[in-house]
């Protein structure tokens, strides 16, 4: 392994790792290069970048610029509320549409929808019964429901909202 690729398996390894990574263990899988230079060398390359190396006697971290915090928070704020407004959708199909399969759930939202009803049946607020998916009785409880069939009317329900909105 030539200077050139050793920097960039570290550049890879910083990126990959997201957490502080021992300098020891560094300098044993870099063991033919002087792991100073790599993290210099690193260094003066994202001098221009959203991120820096971060180090410390025993450790070397890929952190974002304090500067860009209130951008990071702002934009990972929107990203996590539309995966909030995403699980509603799909926890709404599944509870006035229920039992329902994967592909109709697709269908209604007009995207792709496995990796939201794996979370949602994770968290135990939908149960999948061969293929087809509803309402837990966690969640009809955490909502202060018997049974599926005593949830408010969905016409109703979105009727009251829209004179609220």
């Amino acid at each position: 392994m030539n200077l050139e690729l050793a920097l960039k398996i570290f550049d890879a390894v910083l990126l990959s790792a997201r957490k502080k990574i021992k300098k020891s263990i560094l300098a044993q899988f870099f063991s033919g290069f002087d792991l100073k230079e790599l993290i210099d060398k690193a260094k003066e390359r994202y001098q221009n970048l959203g991120f820096f190396i971060y180090e410390d006697n025993e450790y070397v971290e890929l952190v974002n610029r304090p500067e860009l915090a209130s951008y990071l928070i702002n934009f990972f704020g929107l990203e996590e509320n539309q995966i909030i407004q995403d699980l509603l959708e799909v926890l709404a199909i599944v509870a006035y549409g229920g039992p329902i399969k994967l592909k109709e759930i697709d269908q209604l939202r007009g995207k792709r929808s496995s990796s939201l009803l794996k979370e949602l049946v994770s968290r135990g607020f939908i149960k999948k019964e061969k293929s087809y998916y509803q309402i837990s009785p966690k969640l009809l409880k955490i909502l202060g429901f018997n049974r599926q069939e005593d949830l408010p009317d969905y016409h109703e329900v979105r009727k009251e909202l829209r004179k609220a909105i």
